[in-house]
């Protein structure tokens, strides 16, 4: 059992699945600028990175105009395929239910953020939220988890930030905060363990029991 105060989750992975959006704005960027398509597999294990980085390994380019060309689709698919991981919403509502002051620090822009925040109802729930051109440079850079933590008025000892990527252990770490990573279909568990998180968690709905809160309704203990 631990106790914190201020959780900082990261999004895609960890509460919701937006990954079909993710994928067919990828996909549209390619084609824009004439390169093949890439499979879902492919693209889903950079949820969390940085667009950046995929496209340069993939080894395609301009990025400015796969940026944007990925930007101007992710308009119309990313908010609109989003949906809740199991128990995400649930537990999201008991731990705020529980005194939790709670942000949101991701890489997806910020308007995303806030259209997926209004779609689940979470504009009581999350006190603060960082998206990823809030910041000058996105995890595994700390930036993102630092302004959170400012915005929340959090210190580090009572703060605890839950991920699924080692790009989120990494930036907790470099604060350094207590990590919780959560398995999910983009974390690739053998990297996510070898970056030694301070708890690894099957699912966001077992985030309660970690802090001492109890489990959530309708859930038995593990």
């Amino acid at each position: 059992m631990i106790s914190a105060r201020y959780l900082i989750f990261d999004l895609d992975g960890t509460l919701i699945d937006s990954s079909a959006g993710v994928v067919d704005a990828v996909n549209y960027s390619l084609r824009r600028m004439g390169h093949s398509e890439r499979s879902h597999e492919d693209i889903s294990r950079y949820i969390g990175y940085p667009l950046k980085q995929m496209y340069a390994d993939f080894g395609v380019g301009p990025f400015s105009e796969l940026y944007r060309h990925f930007q101007d689709r992710a308009a119309e698919t990313v908010v609109s395929s989003s949906y809740l991981l199991d128990g995400a919403g649930e537990a999201v509502a008991h731990l705020r239910g529980r005194g939790c002051r709670m942000a949101i620090a991701t890489t997806k822009v910020r308007r995303h953020v806030e259209a997926i925040v209004e779609k689940f109802g979470w504009g009581d729930t999350f006190d603060v939220l960082v998206g990823g051109d809030d910041v000058a440079k996105v995890k595994p850079d700390p930036e993102a988890f630092r302004l959170a933590m400012t915005r929340l008025g959090a210190n580090p000892a009572e703060t605890l930030v839950i991920g699924d990527t080692v790009n989120d252990v990494l930036a907790a770490k470099a604060l350094p905060v207590t990590v919780v990573a959560v398995r999910s279909p983009y974390g690739g568990e053998t990297d996510l363990r070898n970056s030694n998180p301070d708890y690894v968690i099957d699912s966001i709905t077992d985030l309660a029991v970690l802090l001492g809160n109890g489990n959530l309704p309708g859930k038995d203990a593990p």
